[in-house]
């Protein structure tokens, strides 16, 4: 192999600069960053394999679970928060290339939509009334997000 060409495959391997590193960041901490995102089919948590795509799926069609599968349920939502954390402390912490932040990211972003979806499966929040709710709480953060903004050109005059 020449130089040139180890180089180029160095380069390949970029990291990604502080900068990106809090782009993702600060979406990840966003309130809504879950919203619209893929929740992973599989995710394994203390050597402990996890069908979330289909535990999520389930419980759209059959609607509220048995107590052992709500027990289940229930005890799996902070082990996916956890995991939410330990890859968020990676993401700050650990150097990165951009495909593995990306990913740690979308992982994150996935797990979280998965721990909502079945927090709100739950507690019987799921169909229209939640997509009404969540659409009325997109609209009042866009009304604060517009104050905000406003305060900001005010005080930039």
């Amino acid at each position: 192999m020449l130089k040139d060409e180890n180089r180029t495959n160095e380069t390949d391997a970029e990291y990604i600069s502080y900068q990106e590193r809090n782009k993702l960041l600060w979406s990840l901490r966003s309130e809504f960053a879950w919203a619209g995102k893929k929740i992973p089919e599989c995710v394994e948590i203390d050597g402990e394999e996890y069908r979330l795509g289909d535990m999520v799926r389930d419980l759209g069609e059959k609607g509220f679970p048995g107590t052992d599968e709500a027990a289940e349920i229930r005890a799996l939502i902070p082990k996916l928060k956890e995991r939410v954390k330990a890859d968020e402390e990676l993401l700050e912490t650990k150097e990165l290339t951009r495909d593995e932040a990306e990913a740690l990211y979308e992982e994150a972003v996935g797990l979280l939509r998965g721990a909502m979806e079945l927090k709100d499966k739950l507690e019987g929040k799921s169909g229209e009334k939640s997509v009404d709710e969540f659409k009325r709480m997109l609209n009042t953060q866009k009304v604060v997000d517009e104050k905000r903004f406003q305060e900001l050109i005010k005080s930039l005059k």
